[in-house]
């Protein structure tokens, strides 16, 4: 088999309402879709979404990068991912999420050429279905509160808030919240997404927090504050996960020592499937315990984070809602809220509506 066509498309989702969190506001995400078509008529998807934040990505900086690379990927073998992926690494340095946008696609041509899905070829199903948390953009508590009364009557269990103010504003209404719950099953996560920076601040103010549904804080500290997660991991009287520290399985080795309790992983930041695979075996070797996560992309992207984490036992949570914020995606991955279905078709089992790519396309190559 070889790749004979690839089709590079610069899109826009437009989300129903402004995506807020501490950083930034989204309005729409913007991504970068790749067809690969093959000499047997096999077509594969994959997505890039950046976050210049995260990985130092733009997505125009990705759809420039793959409009180069293209080229050199027409007559290469798809179903040699590992190869493909040695091939892109000497091209360019970094980028991950350009590489999970390949990396993507080839495991769909892969999927479809076995006729199996994706989870499969990856070791099969480890659990019959995935859930997912609702995630809450940073409001005030009282919008905050109509939120969580909509998600716990759409069937929500589990609520991410986003946090990333003032650590005591921020404690504040973390307290209202675990209080606004309390009667009922729902728990909560919190992101934080680097905002804090005092490491003794945080755990002093969280030891007026005594409460079993708060299950984790994600990433109070900037990527590199390395002595500061450590403090954090030996006096946080809550379980510590790792995100924007942790991008590919070279940053975890790294380490000498990993201090925090769980990993949040992310195809778009490691650089696909293929690359999470081998973070997340490396975290179980280390007895962290990973989460696939998002930087909300559509289907194709969602989609490609479930099958990786339905195949993997040491990833215990998913929080990729990328298409459930979108008032017009171009795949159908199923939700069933709190629940995904995945399904048995082959690939990445999902269909792609051409007409709405097409739509929300700005501009697009093909070789």
């Amino acid at each position: 088999m070889k790749i004979t066509k690839i089709i590079g498309h610069y899109i826009q989702l437009p989300l129903k309402e402004p995506f807020i969190i501490n950083y930034a506001t989204y309005d729409s995400m913007h991504s970068v879709i790749v067809e690969i078509h093959t000499d047997t008529g096999i077509i594969g998807y994959g997505e890039g979404v950046a976050d210049e934040h995260v990985t130092g990505e733009s997505a125009a900086g990705i759809y420039a990068n793959l409009e180069i690379i293209a080229p050199k990927l027409i007559g290469e073998n798809p179903l040699n991912i590992e190869s493909i992926h040695l091939l892109l690494d000497e091209m360019i340095l970094g980028n991950p999420a350009l590489k999970a946008s390949i990396d993507i696609a080839l495991y769909d041509i892969l999927g479809k050429h076995a006729n199996l899905p994706i989870y499969q070829l990856l070791g099969g199903k480890t659990v019959d279905r995935l859930d997912y948390a609702k995630v809450l953009s940073v409001k005030h508590i009282e919008a905050t509160k109509k939120d969580i009364d909509i998600l716990l009557e759409s069937g929500y269990k589990v609520i991410k808030v986003k946090l990333g103010g003032n650590i005591f504003d921020d404690i504040l209404k973390l307290k209202q919240i675990l209080e606004y719950i309390k009667e009922t099953d729902a728990i909560v996560r919190v992101d934080c997404n680097q905002a804090w920076s005092n490491p003794k601040a945080i755990v002093q103010a969280l030891k007026s927090i005594e409460d079993s549904k708060l299950k984790w804080i994600e990433q109070p500290l900037k990527y590199n504050d390395i002595e500061g997660m450590k403090y954090l991991y030996e006096n946080m009287n809550v379980n510590l996960m790792a995100d924007e520290m942790i991008k590919d399985v070279h940053d975890l080795a790294r380490l000498k020592t990993p201090h925090f309790d769980l990993l949040n992983v992310k195809l778009m930041k490691c650089g696909g499937i293929h690359n999470a695979v081998k973070l997340i075996r490396f975290a179980e070797g280390l007895g962290i315990e990973c989460q696939i996560g998002s930087m909300v992309e559509s289907s194709i992207g969602s989609a490609a984070g479930y099958h990786t984490a339905m195949a993997l036992n040491n990833v215990k949570s998913t929080e990729l809602t990328g298409p459930l914020l979108f008032s017009q995606d171009i795949g159908d991955l199923k939700y069933d809220i709190p629940f995904v279905d995945l399904g048995d078709a082959p690939g990445l089992g999902i269909t792609i509506n051409k007409e709405t790519l097409a739509a929300l396309t700005v501009k697009k190559f093909e070789v």
